[in-house]
């Protein structure tokens, strides 16, 4: 899980853990997250598109050619997406998503049913 803000963070922490998942992170930078990857490879991701003013782009990149699926948390509308290749196709839950939609779209990526 990439996010910078704390309390979303631990929100989307506890949603997670209570699901039955395991949580990577979270890590709050691209650099963080791209180190996490070195040695850890998540079955999907959550990521911020937007850490500290920096696009998430080259994790999203990173994940793309790990094989990763990962989803977006985060406020930018689907045509602020559509300039960052990366991203375009990916689901954006929103910041202010609710638990089942947030379930139910990482199951999806996971391709669970």
């Amino acid at each position: 899980m990439v996010e910078d803000e704390y309390l979303i963070a631990l929100e989307l922490d506890a949603e997670l853990r209570t699901a039955g998942y395991r949580v990577v992170g979270p890590v709050a930078d691209i650099e963080g997250a791209l180190q996490l990857l070195k040695v850890d490879r998540p079955d999907a991701a959550i990521l911020d598109v937007n850490l500290a003013g920096q696009w998430i782009t080259p994790v999203a990149e990173t994940l793309r050619a790990m094989a990763v699926p990962f989803i977006l948390a985060s406020g930018y509308v689907a045509a602020d997406l559509q300039a960052h290749p990366a991203l375009r196709d990916a689901v954006n839950v929103g910041k202010s998503w609710r638990r089942e939609y947030l379930l139910k779209t990482l199951r999806s990526a996971l391709g669970e049913t």
